[in-house]
């Protein structure tokens, strides 16, 4: 082995091979967030019940999504 050989780094994974602090909690929130929009994406109900549902999936919704972009700029300025 040369000198040349011990003094470079090793290749950078490749974008879709990262692993982050915030790997999992994205791929939580990814699940969640198809499961919101295929409950949002239905009719408005008229059931007092539902509509109290549909409301606080709204907010989980939004929340998650707030979380989200978070989480997606904190790891892009891992990488600058």
């Amino acid at each position: 082995m040369s000198q040349q050989d011990c003094l470079t780094l090793p290749p950078l994974k490749q974008w879709h091979e990262r692993k982050t602090f915030a790997s999992s909690t994205l791929k939580q929130i990814k699940s969640r967030l198809q499961y919101y929009r295929k409950i949002l994406k239905e009719p408005i109900p008229t059931d007092p019940k539902k509509i109290a549902k549909r409301n606080k999936i709204q907010r989980k919704y939004e929340y998650n999504m707030k979380v989200r972009n978070l989480l997606n700029k904190a790891v892009n300025n891992l990488y600058l």
